[in-house]
């Protein structure tokens, strides 16, 4: 089977997420948020994972997965933290392809390195998410240190996630995503218990937070078979094109113009699917 087939809805459902998490969290806390659709979306996971499991969980993949959910919460956490008190022409657009990097280059050291053809495409995609990604911002590209440091790490934590979710390996099956959202899940609860005073629950929509987990579960699904029928180095840049879905969907559905960067980034997200298929 073709990756694309499998890491090409993996970017469209992360991106889908995104769209819908960015209208879920206009009136509710992120973590909130996060947390809620990822516990409301843990029964459609034990289905895929009752359908698909050849064998139960070893504790290795367990504790690789729940690695993958703490580096996971942190990404996010320092990503929309950053993205609050820092301009998002910059801090978007860095965390982004770090997100890309990480298991392009930990796939090109720990794996066979792709064919030059889907390697060049693996670049595209990483160029195009650094395109897409960028917004206008009031500030420019005049930033602070601590905001490019908490960038890259934002970036590093959420690429991380990606590479620690496939070091099981593929006959782990989905456990490792078990062990990822039992981890963020119980950390993002104690986040939310701490700053209980501050997380109302007044404006959460709850049909909308199912829709996001469930798209979100799917997408992380289609990266982990993914990964087990193609490279590392190249499925990670492709499921992180996520942000060119994400742009499209805001086209399509609210209208919103899009600048000549991110159109050439669009660009460069369809020549790497191309090149990555030949």
């Amino acid at each position: 089977m073709s990756i694309i087939a499998l890491a090409g809805p993996g970017a469209l459902g992360w991106g889908a997420a995104d769209f819908l998490g960015g209208k879920a969290t206009r009136k509710a806390p992120t973590i909130t948020v996060v947390m809620l659709s990822q516990l409301v979306s843990a029964p459609a996971l034990a289905v895929f994972v009752a359908a698909t499991a050849t064998a139960g969980p070893r504790p290795l993949d367990l504790a690789l997965g729940a690695a993958a959910g703490g580096f996971g919460l942190l990404g996010m956490v320092l990503l929309y933290r950053t993205l609050a008190t820092a301009g998002a022409a910059i801090v978007a657009p860095v965390s982004a392809v770090v997100t890309a990097l990480v298991p392009l280059i930990t796939g090109l050291f720990l794996q066979t390195v792709p064919g030059p053809m889907a390697l060049t495409g693996a670049c595209c995609a990483v160029a195009s998410i650094a395109l897409v990604s960028r917004v206008t911002g009031a500030n420019g590209s005049v930033f602070a240190a601590r905001t490019l440091s908490y960038s890259l790490i934002a970036g590093g934590a959420l690429g991380l996630q990606l590479v620690f979710l496939t070091l099981p390996g593929p006959t782990a099956d989905l456990w490792p995503l078990v062990g990822a959202r039992t981890c963020s899940i119980l950390f993002a609860s104690l986040i939310m218990f701490r700053a209980r005073g501050r997380s109302a629950g007044s404006g959460l929509r709850m049909p909308l937070i199912a829709l996001i987990g469930l798209l979100d579960t799917a997408a992380f699904v289609f990266y982990l078979y993914a990964t087990a029928h193609g490279l590392l180095s190249v499925v990670g840049p492709i499921v992180s094109l996520y942000p060119a879905s994400t742009v499209a969907l805001a086209m399509i559905i609210d209208r919103e113009r899009v600048g000549a960067l991110q159109s050439l980034g669009l660009g460069f997200a369809a020549t790497s699917l191309v090149l990555t298929t030949l």
